[in-house]
């Protein structure tokens, strides 16, 4: 049977987010990586830059998030802004999960949805110089300062994804299906992807 919902983590600046909005446009699923940022500050009702913060792991550590996972009825309104962020994307990324098809890049999906077995976990790395070139042409970033970005993002994204998923960030173990955006290109990458969706893996 083939899987219905997508999550793709991946390095920064190796591709992931356009090979997983390839795998949706050519799978029919719905695509969320802006929208589902947009999502969470909607039902949070916080700004939209805190959600990209949090998602990068640049809000610090939450204060007692285990306690409160898991608790019905919790008045999250009362718990320390970062507190609020995770149930809340908890919260939004499950509920998207429940709606049908979708590919879902980042934010812990992997983590949130991890008690379903219709989720193909995807993780996309590039080799280095790949992923300076891409940062550095897309965001208009001379090499050194696209060094630098790709450090600084690395290195927060796989704190928050290690802290709070309790997992080592890219390591093959924890996701269905790795995939090298330097050996194959986006669109081979994509169809990788989606052939092990046909197969149910």
């Amino acid at each position: 049977m083939p899987k219905q919902i997508i999550t793709v983590n991946r390095q920064y600046g190796s591709g992931g987010r356009e090979i997983g909005a390839l795998v949706a446009k050519q799978l029919g699923y719905d695509y969320y990586d802006k929208k589902l940022i947009q999502e969470i500050a909607h039902v949070g009702d916080v700004d939209v830059d805190l959600v990209n913060a949090s998602g990068e792991g640049l809000m610090g550590k939450l204060s007692n998030v285990f306690s409160h996972v898991g608790m019905e009825g919790k008045d999250i309104d009362s718990l320390p802004l970062p507190d609020r962020l995770f149930l809340t994307q908890r919260k939004v990324i499950r509920g998207i999960a429940d709606q049908g098809p979708c590919v879902i890049i980042g934010h812990l999906a992997d983590y949130f949805l991890s008690d379903r077995s219709d989720v193909l976990n995807v993780f996309v790395y590039a080799q280095w110089a790949a992923r300076v070139k891409r940062v550095g042409e897309r965001n208009g970033l001379n090499e050194a300062d696209s060094i630098h970005r790709i450090k600084r993002i690395d290195k927060n994204r796989a704190s928050f994804y290690e802290q709070y998923a309790e997992m080592k960030f890219g390591r093959a173990t924890n996701y269905d299906l790795s995939i090298s955006a330097s050996t194959f290109d986006l669109e081979q990458a994509a169809q990788l992807i989606i052939e092990a969706v046909q197969l149910g893996l």
